[in-house]
């Protein structure tokens, strides 16, 4: 189970949805209008009725943008804070009517798997990223299609690294450019500029 946010972040979990293929037509005139939600937590199949307030994303639940087709591209990145190592991972794809919404799809991605060789842990201080590909399931006719992600974990030793690199960059930048400033002026003026900027000799 996904952990919140109180505990200690293990890492980030970057999951870009690609695209669906092969959805089932949902609407007997025009296209389906689909989004596709990702979770870290097990989801009801049950159709949405909707009720004017769509729920809120949450940090272990998330969904894309609509888009048309039974072959849609979403094309849309979704970022999760990772408390704890994740064993699977759940998806689905709906189709968007007024009333209440059609389940499509819907699979899992098990991060725990052996026939995987582990490349899906969490639980390892160790940056991945993989392609997949999830076959989708349909209640009502079998097969629901697959849906296309890209998964990379970022781990928080490596996130924190990339951050402070990141700032000494921008720091380092900063330095260098308020030096050409510095250069111009008088060496009377040049300890109040590079107060002023907050850089010490």
């Amino acid at each position: 189970m996904a952990g919140s946010s109180s505990q200690r972040l293990q890492g980030i979990l970057s999951i870009t949805v690609l695209k669906a293929n092969n959805l089932i037509k949902s609407d007997l005139i025009g296209d389906n209008d689909c989004y596709a939600v990702i979770s870290l937590e097990p989801l009801a199949n049950e159709s949405k009725v909707k009720t004017g307030n769509q729920p809120k994303q949450t940090e272990t639940c998330q969904k894309t943008q609509i888009r048309d087709g039974c072959n849609p591209i979403f094309n849309e990145k979704l970022l999760f804070p990772v408390a704890e190592g994740l064993e699977a991972l759940y998806v689905q794809v709906w189709d968007s009517d007024i009333g209440k919404d059609d389940l499509l799809g819907y699979g899992t991605l098990s991060l725990l798997d052996d026939d995987h060789g582990g490349q899906f842990n969490t639980s390892l201080n160790k940056e991945w990223l993989h392609a997949v590909t999830i076959s989708m399931d349909n209640a009502k006719r079998g097969n629901g299609g697959t849906l296309e992600l890209v998964l990379h974990f970022i781990p928080e030793s490596v996130a924190a690294y990339m951050s402070k690199k990141f700032n000494a960059a921008q720091a380092d930048l900063k330095k260098k450019l308020t030096d050409q400033i510095v250069s111009k002026m008088t060496d009377v003026a040049t300890d109040q500029i590079r107060g002023y900027v907050g850089i010490s000799n």
